[in-house]
């Protein structure tokens, strides 16, 4: 039965709203099956996943969507997990190593590992998303999680400006937390970066398909 006006729009509400809580509680329960620090990964790109069908207005079975893409990116997501960690927690001890530093070189090491960090962070904040559009290598992965944060700017900055409002109404109502503290971050996330994954996705395909023809023709 098709809702038209008011009504239509309340159920609309209502409907994503019983949908995004699903998605968190989906997202607490597999994050625990992975002892937490296991899970986190894998039940965020299981996540985005769910939702990438649904902004697409594509039907999807919840629970088995999110279990399938949760097995399918564990080992590959724990591996980046650890890889980000393992950065991460280098660029923190070279900050701290610079800090004791003075002269020219402090200038030249601060800037530097200022321009590190900036490339670190778009790939940290890229590599799930793109990982929930399509598997593959983990250089490519990375490689194309920066190229693809620094070719959109405007998007980055929209899309850590949603997160920084998010984060200030989910911590006025605590009560969010179990229902919408990460599936409405997901949301965000996938709506404002799934144009350019898709584009970025199909130039892929067609770069492929490009170089099939050309070996057939060869």
């Amino acid at each position: 039965m098709q809702l038209g006006g008011v009504t239509g729009g309340i159920y609309k509400v209502c409907d994503w709203l019983m949908k995004l809580a699903i998605v968190n509680l989906l997202w607490i329960l597999f994050a625990l099956l992975g002892l937490g620090i296991f899970g986190l990964f894998p039940a965020t790109i299981a996540m985005l996943t769910v939702l990438n069908y649904w902004t697409k207005q594509e039907e999807c079975k919840v629970v088995r969507t999110f279990a399938d893409a949760y097995k399918e990116s564990f080992i590959k997501a724990n591996v980046f997990m650890l890889l980000i960690v393992t950065v991460g927690a280098v660029l923190i001890t070279n900050y701290m190593i610079i800090q004791s530093m003075n002269g020219i070189l402090h200038v030249f090491l601060k800037y530097g590992l200022i321009f590190m960090f900036v490339i670190y962070s778009l790939v940290v904040l890229y590599i799930m998303p793109i990982l929930s559009y399509r598997s593959q290598g983990i250089w490519n992965t990375v490689k194309m999680a920066f190229i693809t944060g620094a070719l959109h700017p405007a998007r980055t900055g929209i899309l850590l400006g949603g997160f920084v409002l998010l984060y200030l109404i989910i911590r006025s109502f605590p009560g969010m937390i179990p229902f919408y503290s990460v599936s409405l971050i997901g949301l965000w996330t996938t709506v404002i970066l799934s144009p350019i994954l898709k584009s970025e996705v199909v130039e892929r395909l067609q770069e492929k398909q490009i170089k099939c023809e050309k070996m057939v023709r060869t």
